[in-house]
């Protein structure tokens, strides 16, 4: 915890919250697929006698042992609407995402009116405001369900906040039914050098998707991480490489960074073609020679012998099966690592009819295909098929050669 937590100020919770010296720091919130701007995120902080901005770190803290928490909480949520009303003005679709103190939600009443009728003086539709929840935070699951239901049902929008992190439950999905899923800052921060993380957001953009929801990554601090959350399927962006929070809207030309965006992205498509361009002409030489020695065989069920000197300059190559036009493998697989624990090779006789590697070699107009990276069940290593179709002994057989990540 940070010396200013702790309790470096001399400020008094009490004061500031009964002199209402707060101010609240609107973050942009962007859309990489619709317009640009798609609305703020409200970001409360306190203010010393002097005019000094003090960390919201602090003023959660010194509120929730004071007991203020939901006072704070309130008087944070009005201050965030009367700051938004001038932009929401100038542009009725945006969106203004408040976030909320776990015991307020605890401790839900649907008479305790979370805005003050606010909203309705002011004309701002229900739907403009997007209500971010920290399930994780929550305690009652029954009090979650209520709150979601009663503003879900009055037209609010709601967001699952900072997901991805701490103890969050996947069963808990259903009951709050985000209409967007806020991925956490540690799974965008140095996403382009952590394959792990990327596909994990991928999963969760594929996942929200499935359910009707955005995804917006958090903290995008820099290109880089703005170009993966793109490509990674990620429709909704905030980060200080956007614009940091301030409580006025400083002049940035969004556009001018999601044009950025969008020039990275075909360029990384452009070299992930011609990798995989690439890659496809390696594998092809490669099901080429073995081909060829395949041939050499004086019976099928040899072939295993024929193919070792045909791989002595291809170490990236773990595996080698053939099938023939029933599905059914011919010989066992023949293996050029050690596979780990509990994973084994398909041997003679498995059936591979249902196989992606080997249906859309058989369906292909070209007669071969390339999978994604996926897990063999072969090594217990991630891996790549490269499957050819190729004709031995006036019969149709696909030939699959497995390559390591």
């Amino acid at each position: 915890m940070s010396a200013l937590v702790q309790g470096i100020y001399t400020e008094n919770i009490t004061d500031i919250l009964k002199e209402e010296r707060l101010v609240v720091h609107l973050q942009p919130i962007l859309s990489l697929r619709g317009r640009t701007l798609f609305g703020f995120e409200a970001l409360i902080r306190g203010v010393g006698k002097e005019g000094e901005i003090l960390s919201p770190e602090w003023l959660f803290l010194e509120a929730k042992k004071a007991g203020l928490s939901c006072e704070l909480d309130r008087q944070a949520r009005l201050l965030a609407i009367n700051t938004f009303v001038s932009f929401w003005r100038k542009n009725n679709k945006l969106l203004l995402f408040v976030n909320f103190e776990s015991e307020l939600i605890d401790g839900f009443k649907p008479e305790n009116y979370l805005f003050d009728g606010l909203l309705k003086n002011l004309g701002i539709p229900y739907c403009n405001i997007v209500l971010e929840i920290k399930e994780n935070e929550i305690n009652d699951v029954n009090k979650l369900n209520a709150f979601c239901n009663h503003y879900r049902s009055l037209g609010f929008t709601i967001a699952l906040d900072d997901f991805g992190v701490g103890q969050q439950s996947f069963d808990r999905l259903a009951i709050v039914r985000p209409d967007i899923i806020k991925i956490d800052r540690s799974l965008i921060s140095g996403i382009e050098n952590n394959y792990i993380h990327q596909e994990i957001v991928q999963a969760i953009c594929k996942m929200s998707s499935g359910i009707g929801a955005l995804t917006l990554a958090e903290g995008v601090e820099t290109l880089e991480e703005a170009v993966y959350s793109k490509h990674l399927g990620i429709t909704l962006v905030q980060g200080f490489w956007f614009a940091k929070p301030s409580v006025e809207l400083i002049d940035t030309d969004f556009d001018f960074k999601i044009e950025r965006i969008k020039i990275q992205c075909q360029k990384m498509m452009i070299n992930f073609q011609h990798g995989y361009d690439t890659l496809c002409a390696k594998a092809g030489d490669s099901c080429q020679k073995i081909y060829k020695a395949i041939l050499e065989a004086p019976d099928l069920s040899q072939w295993h012998m024929q193919v070792k000197s045909a791989l002595e300059n291809e170490p990236e190559i773990e595996a080698l099966y053939l099938i023939d036009a029933n599905g059914k493998q011919v010989g066992d697989t023949f293996m050029q690592c050690t596979a780990r624990s509990f994973y084994e090779p398909t041997a003679h006789g498995s059936d591979h009819t249902f196989g992606e590697y080997y249906v859309r070699a058989r369906e292909s107009a070209n007669g071969y295909h390339l999978t994604n990276n996926y897990l063999s069940l072969a090594s217990g290593n991630v891996c790549l098929t490269y499957s050819c179709t190729r004709l031995i002994k006036d019969q149709i057989y696909v030939l699959c050669i497995d390559f390591t990540k």
